[in-house]
């Protein structure tokens, strides 16, 4: 019977290092600064009228940790070079499926904010795609973000 439990065990372990080399032959790496500009559009405000807004911006998702396919980073974004950056923090998950697709959520430090954004994306040719969608203002776009090189 022992027999039979150790190359059960053996048996296992062997899959579940099977299993992690695939993931990790998977799963990009992401960690660094990616970068993308877009137009965002936001819904009308009393004090704006009655049409939505359409504005430029910038951002930037500095993916400091990655362990597996789970990151971690802050997540930046500010409407023009000349305007400091809005910090928050990203926390996402790279599908264990091969496919690339991402999934963001962005939230704040400060507790009456919580949660931001949410954030669908895709690792494709070494560009992540994403599609932004905000909790809190409405406010949407979509971004072609880039790997930064030092």
């Amino acid at each position: 019977m022992t027999r039979y439990m150790t190359a059960g065990a053996a048996a296992l372990a062997t899959s579940l290092t099977l299993a992690t080399a695939s993931m990790a032959e998977t799963t990009p790496d992401l960690r660094g600064a990616w970068t993308g500009t877009y137009t965002k559009v936001s819904p009308s405000r009393v004090t704006t009228g009655d049409a939505p807004r359409f504005h430029q911006g910038e951002w930037l998702l500095d993916i400091q940790q990655q362990q597996d396919n789970l990151f971690w980073g802050p997540s930046m974004w500010r409407p023009d070079a000349g305007t400091d950056w809005r910090v928050f923090d990203a926390t996402g998950t790279i599908s264990l499926d091969g496919s690339g697709t991402i999934g963001i959520v962005e939230s704040s430090a400060d507790p009456q904010v919580g949660v931001n954004a949410l954030v669908d994306a895709r690792y494709q040719d070494g560009k992540i795609y994403a599609d932004f969608r905000s909790l809190r203002r409405g406010t949407t776009y979509s971004v072609v973000l880039e790997r930064q090189v030092n």
